[in-house]
């Protein structure tokens, strides 16, 4: 049997979600989803336990712990991804480490044409991902981090856009070409879906190891390196 708990503290749209599987059969037991103002840190375990507890089911009793690992907000990010390293770790299981856009795109999967999943990213517009269709499934071509017109120039001219941002793309782009509407677009059946597919294609990753994608490098600099004085350059 398969036991998977899902974290995803990618924005101030958070879940949490479990998930049995026996027999080839998944089910999603029981979620939380809630709207975060910059309280991961307080709020995610609290929920998890809550998760567990109402689906009877034990920490001992997880076999595998599935989290998205970005974009999006970088101490969210942190804060989910540092959780289910911890519990990884202590329990000796794996990790499923699952992309923030593909669980934007799941619900779409039977969209014609490209899709760009777009997340917010601050004054720096939308961190997106470009997805188009091939004979082995939507799979992801191209990805950036612009402003929201840039984003729009970029993408091939029948591209539809799903995500967080989406909303934001109506002064760009034909109003049918935006396939989410408000917040939170992001649910605990679409966070399962990839996650088990994910477990099933055996990607799975040593809790040590997995690490989060920024859609741009944290602004922490480098130190310097010492002169021999003892002072920085």
């Amino acid at each position: 049997m398969t036991c998977l708990l899902a974290i995803d503290t990618a924005t101030r749209y958070a879940t949490v979600a479990l998930a049995v599987a026996e027999n080839a059969n998944k089910s999603l037991v029981t979620s939380r989803s809630w709207f975060s103002q910059h309280n991961h840190g307080v709020e995610l375990l609290p929920r998890i336990n809550e998760t567990l507890e109402e689906a009877g089911v034990l920490v001992s009793d997880l076999t595998h712990i599935a989290v998205v690992i970005g974009p999006g907000s970088f101490s969210a990010l942190r804060v989910g991804l540092a959780t289910a390293q911890g519990m990884a770790l202590a329990k000796e299981i794996p990790i499923v480490p699952v992309s923030t856009f593909e669980v934007e795109i799941d619900s779409y999967a039977d969209h014609d044409g490209p899709i760009c999943a777009v997340v917010d990213a601050g004054s720096s517009g939308v961190a997106w991902g470009l997805y188009l269709q091939g004979k082995d499934g939507r799979s992801l071509k191209r990805k950036g981090l612009d402003t929201i017109q840039e984003c729009a120039q970029i993408c091939p001219d029948d591209t539809a856009f799903c995500g967080e941002s989406a909303q934001k793309f109506f002064d760009y782009v034909a109003s049918a070409r935006i396939l989410s509407s408000d917040a939170p677009t992001r649910g605990a059946d679409a966070l399962i879906k990839v996650a088990m597919r994910k477990l099933v294609a055996g990607e799975l990753r040593d809790p040590s190891k997995v690490e989060i994608t920024y859609a741009r490098a944290p602004n922490i600099s480098t130190p310097k390196p010492r002169l021999p004085d003892g002072s920085r350059r």
